[in-house]
């Protein structure tokens, strides 16, 4: 079995042909059975065999361990039977006899073994390093084994032991190699007379052939190079690897001119020796002028001799000749120094030639494998080997007499600004591309379409072989939406320009059509570097926006739509095939020229980049070392990423969150097990873990995890839109709960990008705060919340003698309970937002930071700009620096002090460095995010093949079906399960392990809601919850406050959910009702809260008196009045007054009530300008709000304005609205005053004393409970539902006001009445008071009392309902506006006096008879005379009357002036009672501010009370009254 997620590649040989020798490339994903793989046949043609291919290929691992990319076979080759008998000389597309067939090891690749024939074993085995068939090696067998260009035959049944090479520059039959106990010799052919015209080929070759003739066998050694012709071979051990074969042979190689007895030089380092792509820098001396120096030789002696022959003075002969031995002595030293300036330059030429064989070969990759390359500094291509001119650069160099070394051809890597087309034998092509995939540190992508004819179809078939590399992605053009995946495929390889190594296209130039506008698109815009010699030096230091290029045309020259020059948007190199065999290459620029000569005198250059010359001896792969140079390719990469990775392997790493079990399964880490059906245990285990780890992502070293103590405290991360930023904090966060539990790691989630970074993350049991909206006063509330906490941690710290929070840990451990506070780790996304628009927020997250290190305090700060963001308070807190891409080189110097970050490429998002605490810096990749690691996950394995149009697949679809949703679904949906996890199973256990229940712990609570709901009323309040607080001492706190005769102020009233964010207070607050309070507020504002607390009351049964002076306010209100006490509206202000008075009484209803009276005063402002004209009631008013509470009352009073004067200060506690605030300056000006939403209060006074003491503070905050209307009216109707069932009584009458009108009582009622409360007889009854109880008049025999009143007050109706309720009396109606009534009938004239005279007389019983005088004003004086003078004789005599101006001229008026009793009907002042001796008329006397009809004042003594006259009911209706109670006696 291997891994599940891993991908393995298979080269299947099985349908290859001659036409096609490129096997198809498989690939296999997922986890295998033990019993292989099944394939479809329907799918595959050739389904059977390559399914047992696999299945064998699969079975080669040792049972029971996991099979690695290394360790399983590469090529799968068909097994035929008796295929050799068959076809016996089984020659391969280039000729190369296969009768020697190597077989295949499944671990170290092609490597030949011997012979067919199992007798002849093979004692060595010969590799050719360069040449046409470099890579390829060939058994030596005891006994003799030819060599030659010549493909030979069977000879007489017996196969001949022959080696066939494709080198041109051998002969048919070359030498042969002679094996035995001595060792191998290597004899070469003499040649004929019919060969000379072939040694005639080429001068020197004749030349060297003949040398041949004489020459005596070679003894050859192992792992020493030799050449034959062209080719460079080498002979190694049959058994060994040949590893070390080519840095041998670099070393080693040596010329076919050059002597191998001649001793090797040590030559000095010249120049930058190391880069290949730069000449060898070698500055010999000038060179003397040897011509003039004979010159000066010879010159003074023909100047002498002919001196001497005309003067005859031989001296000066003499003197001449001496002139000419000195000069003849500088002639030797000038030649000997240049001498020594020639063996200078050879020796860089040496030097430089060197450093050229060094270079990898496609040989070597091949034979060894690419370990070369891919340390390799400046990766190249090598074309071959060849005459050419040595790299040199310097001063005085004599170039011209330079001889030419047969050295190695070789071209830079394909760049942006230098691409490269190809028209090369496929053999050629073969060895550059392998190097080229082999050399190029970025991404290459094959581009491929359709073919139209046979050697295009090859051509494809030879690209998508390199599909099986890492690194390599191979795209074939889809039948169907063609234009769909252009596109994607455009914005893919767009992303990936920003990198720090372009992307590679390669592509044959038959698909140059279809790709060009792609080209176009991508080379758009894309600018060339100046410094040619240092674009081409390495790819890595490209700087344009654009892609690398690679073109294959056809050797033969067919003509294609697209020239090259319309393809590469800059220069480029043509490479072509030419010579008889075919055997060389010619490169030549276009477009470009070659790096200038440095601008200083006598300086001279070769330049490896002038991109121009003949390779003579190009190196060539065949079918089978290209496959072999693959397989060492592939291994390699597959060894690397199991190994340690390069910095660019890291960032191509790209793996899911969910993958890290497998992963960590994989490398046998218990360390880093991530699975969720684990997470109980790690979290039991992880209680009191020392650190809290991290995990970060890939790394060169594995999976690399962060501590936030080891590498910490404070972390930050900076990367730009689209880098994986916000998948990167995903990963760490919930790495880091998935590993410990609640108690030990808390998470503050900050995220001002509207939750869609770090917002699925809020469900995890560990997010104690999430703040998802940038809001200027969200912010200061958390950090005010923030330093509370740490303050409350340094106090509880101190409290246990621990002085950090490591200490607290071992404290808990050793006492074996859960740790109260867990390790706080702050992430804040776009913290750039908080610099720009909160500097000192800034500055006060630092302070936090600095102060909470040792508190167990980490912050993780996200932005996408760290240039300017990150200041020296930054640094100074910041250990760990990650950087994901960012966009310019100085935002990554800031972060890591490099600017490799500026370089990654955009198409590998989570890919970054991170710079650790010791200065190291690692690159790595961050995981995607999408849900939780677990054990059960499976993926089936998947087989497919690469075809031409695009990769199939070969078996049947996974029956298991992936979770749906996209990435934060899937995040929320694991959060949402470990969650579960938590409050299912862990949070009961950990419990039950505590015996102390501790609060819950939350630093930051959430935002306060919009307003807190309406509690259930029939429950008494709860008992507050405080964040931070101890609930112990809270209840003491409270409990101290408290008076003792509080009754039920526990209970009191919701006011709603208070905070104060500066001593971390959060917390629902009750308003007991012991101290008056205040709101502020504007009408429309307090009307909610004031239905809160109205409703409240009602469900507690408690007596509600409202004085409200808005109207709209009473108007709703006011067909409910029955429920309240009293309803006072603005008009009413004498029974506002009335009601003042009362509430001076303490305890007005009773000591026995179970709770205190709730008094309103609504719209004090409004109450203090309607009673500017009356002190007295505001004196009142002032003293209900200053004394209410100590009488027993709950008194709260409202007001749009500042209480003026001395109202001010008396509120206790004091409530303020947003709106209030705005207008009020002193507090809105204060930076010390909280500013609350538009919904919320600030609370100042006693409730903050309550729960801080007497700590400073200006104001806290509360989300008011509030209800609307329409739920006070339900609790309204269910107390009248539970009145009218008798489960309660109904509100008193103490306070309330007359109804407009009473009802006549019945009859029976009436007597009762008259039973229980005048059995006597002595009383009148007259009418009704405010609390429905009759009123009573004290009336002796012969008494006369006046009934005084307006107009349509009522009088007529009065006197009628005095003879209706005082039943067992007789009446007898005197009317002065003409009539009578009684036993004398009535006529239509007012009586006289004889007439009033005969009706008095006329009454039988006058004692019980009352005489009821209506409209005293139209009686005669005489008549009033005679009344009074007989009234002695009657019960009583109620007078009526209206004021008129001359009443003191009535004889009965004068005779009743000043007297004790009277009924009084509607006064409207002291004036209308001037009949009797009344002080003061009763304030309740008026309904909603008025006195309707039937309303009198009953004056009766001492006693003044106000009264209504019922009004006459029906048969039917007193029928319903019957059955009213019989009031008590007064």
């Amino acid at each position: 079995m291997f891994p599940e997620g891993m991908t393995l590649f298979f080269l299947d040989h099985h349908n290859t042909t001659d036409a096609l020798p490129y096997p198809r490339v498989i690939r296999l994903d997922g986890e295998a059975a033990p019993n292989g793989v099944q394939l479809q046949p329907a799918h595959a043609s050739d389904g059977s065999s390559l399914e047992q291919a696999l299945n064998q290929a699969l079975q080669q691992s040792e049972t029971g361990a996991s099979l690695t990319a290394k360790d399983t076979p590469f090529q799968l080759f068909p097994v035929r039977e008796g295929a050799e008998l068959e076809n016996p000389q089984n020659t391969s597309e280039n000729g190369a006899s296969e009768r020697i067939v190597p077989e295949c090891n499944i671990l170290g690749g092609n490597v030949p073994i011997g012979s067919k024939t199992p007798e002849a074993p093979a004692v060595s085995v010969l590799r050719i390093l360069r040449g046409p068939d470099a890579g390829a090696s060939f058994p030596i067998s005891r006994g003799r084994t030819s060599l030659g260009r010549a493909a030979l035959g069977p000879r007489g049944g017996e196969q001949p032991r022959h080696i066939h090479l494709q080198d041109p520059f051998l002969k048919p039959v070359h030498g042969s190699f002679y094996a035995d106990s001595s060792g191998i010799r290597w004899i070469e052919k003499r040649p004929s007379a019919s060969e000379g015209s072939e040694k005639v080929h080429g001068g020197k070759k004749a030349q060297d052939g003949k040398k041949m003739q004489s020459a005596e066998p070679r003894v050859l050694r192992w792992d020493e190079p030799f050449r034959l012709g062209s080719s460079l071979c080498v002979l190694t051990s049959p058994t060994g690897q040949g590893g070390h074969i080519a840095e041998k042979a670099s070393a080693t190689a040596a010329t076919p001119g050059s002597s191998p007895g001649e001793p090797s030089q040590t030559l000095a380092p010249l120049g930058d020796a190391g880069n290949p792509f730069e000449p060898v820098v070698v500055n010999p001396p000038a060179p003397r002028k040897l011509k003039q120096i004979l010159l000066s030789v010879c010159l003074p002696i023909v100047v002498g001799l002919i001196i001497v022959l005309v003067t005859g003075m031989w001296f000066l002969l003499l003197m001449s000749a001496a002139s000419s031995l000195l000069m003849l002595l500088h002639f030797f030293g000038g030649r000997a120094e240049n001498r020594a300036a020639s063996q200078q330059t050879r020796q860089a030429a040496a030097q430089e030639k060197e450093r050229a064989l060094a270079l990898a070969t496609a040989g070597d990759l091949a034979i060894s494998g690419p370990s070369a390359l891919y340390d390799a500094a400046y990766p190249a291509i090598v074309l071959g080997c060849g005459p050419r001119q040595p790299y040199l650069r310097g001063r005085n160099l004599p170039l011209g007499t330079l001889e030419k070394l047969d050295a190695p051809h070789y071209l830079p890597l394909p760049a942006p600004s230098l691409g490269h087309y190809l028209k090369l034998e496929e053999a050629h092509l073969r060895a550059y591309l392998v190097q080229l995939v082999a050399g190029y540190p970025g991404a290459v992508h094959v581009l491929l379409d359709r073919a139209n004819n046979a050697d295009q179809q090859r051509t494809n078939s030879l690209l998508q072989t390199l599909a099986v590399l890492p690194g390599v992605s191979v795209h074939c053009l889809p039948g169907a939406h063609q234009e769909k995946y252009l596109q994607a495929l455009q914005s893919s390889l767009q992303s990936e320009l920003s990198a720090s190594v372009p992307p590679l296209i390669l592509m044959p130039q038959h698909a140059s059509a279809v790709y060009a506008p792609l080209l176009t698109a991508l080379t758009s815009g894309a600018t060339a570097e100046s410094s040619h010699s240092r674009a081409f030096s390495s790819p890595r230091e490209q700087k344009m926006n654009a892609p690398a290029l690679c073109v294959l045309g056809s050797a033969e020259g067919e003509n294609s739509a697209n020239t090259p020059g319309a393809l590469f948007g800059a220069s480029w190199v043509e490479c072509a095939s030419e010579g008889s065999h075919r055997q060389s290459i010619r490169y030549r620029a276009h477009g470009y020229s070659a790096p200038p000569v440095q601008p200083t005198e006598g300086v001279y250059q070769v330049h490896p980049l002038a991109c121009e010359g003949l390779c003579q001896h190009a190196d060539g792969l065949s079918v089978k070392s290209f496959c072999a140079a693959l397989e060492n390719l592939y291994r390699a990469g597959c060894e690397q990423e199991q190994g340690a990775l390069n910095e660019a392997q890291v960032h191509q790493s790209a793996h899911l969150f969910s993958s890290l079990q497998r992963q960590s399964a994989q490398q046998k880490n218990r360390a880093d097990d991530m699975a969720v059906e684990s997470v109980l245990q790690r979290w039991s285990a992880q209680r009191y873990a020392s650190d809290i780890r991290c995990y970060l992502g890939v790394s060169s070293g594995g999976l690399l995890n962060i501590g936030l103590s080891e590498h910490g405290p404070h972390w930050l991360l900076g990367g730009t839109t689209g880098a994986g930023k916000s998948q990167l904090l995903r990963s760490l966060v919930l790495s880091a709960t998935l590993r410990y539990p609640p108690e030990r790691l808390g998470l503050i989630l900050v995220d001002f990008k509207g939750s869609a970074g770090l917002g699925p993350l809020a469900q995890l049991p560990h997010a104690l705060s999430v703040l998802s909206n940038f809001d200027v006063s969200a912010v200061e509330r958390a950090l005010e919340f923030l330093r509370a906490d740490i303050h409350r941690r340094e106090v509880d710290l101190q409290a246990l003698g621990v002085n950090s929070y490591r200490d607290y840990l071992a404290s808990c451990q050793a006492a074996i309970t859960t740790p109260r506070y867990p390790e706080l780790l702050i992430v804040v996304d776009e913290f750039r937002m908080l610099i720009d628009s909160m500097p000192d927020a800034m500055a006060e997250l630092m302070r936090i930071a600095t102060i909470g290190r040792s508190l167990g305090l980490h912050l993780v700060l996200a932005t996408q700009r760290p240039q300017g963001a990150i200041s020296q308070d930054i640094r100074a807190n910041i250990a760990t620096s990650i950087c994901l891409r960012v966009a310019s080189a100085q935002d990554s110097y800031n972060l890591l002090e490099h600017e490799s970050a500026a370089y990654i490429s955009a198409a590998h998002p989570g890919a970054g460095y991170v710079r650790l605490p010791d200065g190291r810096s690692l690159p790595f990749r961050a995981p995607l995010v999408d849900a939780v690691p677990s054990n059960s996950d499976a993926r089936p394995v998947q087989v497919l093949g690469l075809e031409e149009g695009g990769w199939r697949e070969l078996t049947a679809a996974s029956a298991v079906q992936p979770l749906g949703g996209n990435e934060d679904e899937l995040l929320i949906r694991s959060a949402q399960q470990i969650r579960a996890l938590y409050e299912r199973e862990y949070a009961p256990k950990s419990l039950q392990k505590n015996a102390a229940v501790q609060d819950e712990y939350c630093p930051i609570p959430p935002e306060l809601p919009e307003n807190t709901p309406l509690p259930v009323v029939e429950a008494p309040v709860s008992e507050p919850v405080a964040y931070g607080i101890d609930p112990a001492a809270t209840s003491q706190v409270v409990d101290s406050k408290e008076p003792a005769n509080s009754g039920t102020a526990s209970e009191g009233y919701l006011l709603g959910e208070l905070e104060i964010a500066r001593y971390g207070v959060r917390r629902p607050i009750s308003w007991s009702g012991q101290q008056t309070l205040a709101l502020l507020a504007q009408s429309a504002e307090r009307a909610p809260m004031l239905y809160g607390l109205l409703a409240q009351a009602f469900a507690a049964r408690t007596p509600v008196v409202l004085l409200t002076s808005d109207g709209a306010l009473y108007r709703d209100l006011e067909p409910y009045a029955g429920a309240f006490e009293t309803l006072v509206g603005a008009q009413e202000l004498s029974h506002l007054r009335f009601c003042l008075e009362e509430l001076r009484t303490p305890n007005l209803w009773g000591t026995e009530a179970t709770t205190r009276p709730l008094i309103v005063v609504d719209g004090l402002d409004s109450w203090l300008e309607a009673l500017v004209r009356q002190p007295d009631t505001e004196n009142l008013l002032y003293d209900l709000l200053s004394q209410g509470c100590r009488r027993g009352y709950s008194v709260v009073f409202t007001s749009a304005l500042n209480p003026r004067g001395r109202f001010a200060a008396t509120a206790h506690s004091t409530l303020l609205s947003r709106r209030f605030l705005d207008a009020d300056l002193m507090r809105s000006t204060s930076k010390d005053y909280p500013t609350p939403a538009q919904s919320h209060y600030c609370v100042e006074g006693a409730i903050n004393e309550e729960l801080i003491g007497d700590q400073p503070l200006s104001a806290s905050i509360l989300s008011p409970c509030v209800a609307g209307f329409q739920e006070l009216v339900q609790v309204l109707r269910g107390n009248a539902a539970s009145a009218s069932n008798g489960s309660s009584t109904r509100p008193g009458t103490l306070l309330r006001q007359f109804p407009e009108y009473y009802r006549m009582p019945s009859t029976e009622y009436v007597t009762a009445a008259h039973a229980a409360c005048n059995p006597q007889g002595a009383k009148l009854l007259v009418a009704f008071d405010r609390r429905q109880m009759p009123v009573w008049l004290s009336a002796p025999a012969g008494a006369v009392v006046p009934v005084q009143g307006s107009r349509s007050a009522g009088k007529s109706t009065l006197l009628e309902s005095i003879a209706r309720l005082n039943p067992q009396l007789s009446t007898l109606v005197l009317e002065g506006s003409g009539g009578a009534s009684g036993a004398g009938g009535a006529s239509g004239e007012p009586p006289s006096v004889e007439r009033t005279r005969a009706l008095l007389d006329s009454v039988t019983n006058p004692a019980h008879t009352l005489v009821l005088i209506d409209d005293l004003q139209y009686l005669q004086p005489a008549v009033q005379q005679l009344l009074l003078e007989r009234r002695g004789e009657f019960r009583a005599m109620l007078v009526a009357y209206t004021p008129w101006p001359r009443r003191a001229s009535s004889p009965l008026l004068a005779a009743l002036m000043g007297c004790s009793r009277a009924l009084l009907l509607a006064p409207a002042s002291l004036a209308d009672a001037d009949m009797c001796t009344v002080t003061a008329l009763p304030l309740d006397r008026f309904t909603q501010g008025e006195q309707p009809a039937g309303r009198l004042v009953v004056v009766d003594g001492a006693s003044v009370c106000a009264a209504q006259v019922p009004l006459t009911l029906t048969t039917a209706a007193q029928a319903v009254t019957a059955v009213q109670k019989v009031p008590v006696a007064v």
